[in-house]
């Protein structure tokens, strides 16, 4: 255990060092324990399942712009993704893929990417260590802007500029997983992408790279019957910082409700106060698990904004689905016994 935490404390620290200090620009979802394919490319393969999840979600219902600019709604976010471990290497190599759509103002992203992760069995764990690659894909509403001077060379130049930009996008992650706990340490955005529209690069807008640290830890009670899972969730561009942490409790493996806090806090001028608090949410939790094997599962979340609420409405809302597909390759062989001959494979 002291040599995996040592690995991920120095993963973690190569990232920080290696990031710069941009906004924070990747969609947020509050069901984020049931959401680590999307931050962690290690994750790929580890459930030993052939899993697909889908998240939506729409931040700040009933948000309505105090202008005449189209467009101007509350962000919306969705995300698809999909992993399996595969057959091959003693099955221990995982793949996974990415879909993310995210909506802020007249900026829309859409991101298509792939996961491989190769897996380590240490004791009573495994070690998913993964690579992501893709395309992010950014499209400029241009006409949603609220301009003063449309004389402006810069915003004649963009307004005539390509509305959009394809960049290939790279992150890479290790999951650490047992059947008590599992930690997680990510980055992405690591290729220094800038979208420039056809502008002056000098104004253009950079991709910052993200770092992110998700735990969790299973408590049993009742035989097991009850099971309480503190989680947390960290992510950071060395400038802007967003923490989340609760618990999850589920019951006899088919319900479950649990409670997060969210806070973000974002870094301003040292002229306009120095580090402020941008956002706080209270997020509540409750899903079921259905069909065998709870093959299939469904959550929503409702997440209330305590404080900043001068830009925006209180209310946030998710919708999870997620089904795990029957994999032939990951079935148990059935027992066999003869008279003369018995084989049994676990």
């Amino acid at each position: 255990m002291k040599k995996i935490s040592r690995i991920l404390f120095i993963f973690l620290g190569a990232i920080c060092l290696a990031m710069p200090a941009f906004s924070q620009q990747d969609a947020q979802f509050s069901h984020y324990m049931f959401n680590s394919m999307n931050y962690n490319p290690g994750y790929a393969g580890l459930e030993g399942v052939t899993r697909i999840t889908g998240i939506f979600r729409k931040q700040w219902l009933g948000y309505s712009s105090t202008t005449d600019a189209p467009g101007g709604t509350s962000p919306t976010s969705a995300v698809i993704t999909a992993n399996t471990l595969l057959p091959f290497l003693k099955q221990r190599t995982g793949v996974g893929a990415n879909f993310v759509y995210d909506s802020k103002g007249p900026i829309n992203t859409t991101e298509l990417q792939i996961s491989l992760a190769y897996h380590f069995k240490i004791k009573t764990g495994k070690l998913g260590v993964g690579l992501r690659s893709g395309f992010r894909y950014e499209n400029l509403n241009t006409n949603w802007y609220q301009v003063i001077d449309k004389t402006d060379p810069i915003y004649e130049n963009l307004v005539n500029a390509p509305a959009s930009q394809v960049k290939p996008d790279i992150a890479a992650g290790l999951y650490w997983q047992t059947p008590k706990y599992y930690i997680g340490v990510s980055a992405s955005h690591f290729s220094g992408t800038k979208y420039t529209y056809g502008i002056d690069t000098s104004i253009a807008s950079k991709l910052s790279s993200h770092a992110y640290v998700t735990a969790g830890y299973t408590f049993n009670f009742s035989g097991g019957m009850l099971k309480l899972t503190p989680n947390a969730f960290f992510q950071t561009d060395t400038r802007n910082y967003t923490y989340l942490f609760g618990a999850i409790l589920m019951y006899n493996d088919k319900f479950y409700g649990g409670i997060s806090a969210r806070e973000s806090i974002a870094n301003k001028e040292v002229t306009k106060g120095g580090s402020t608090v941008a956002n706080d949410d209270i997020i509540f939790l409750i899903g079921m698990n259905l069909m065998k094997n709870n093959a299939l599962r469904l959550g929503y979340s409702f997440d209330y904004v305590t404080s900043g609420v001068q830009a925006k409405t209180r209310t946030s809302h998710e919708i999870m689905l997620s089904y795990v597909i029957p994999t032939k390759w990951l079935q148990l062989k059935p027992i066999v016994r003869t008279p003369r001959y018995r084989q049994e494979e676990y």
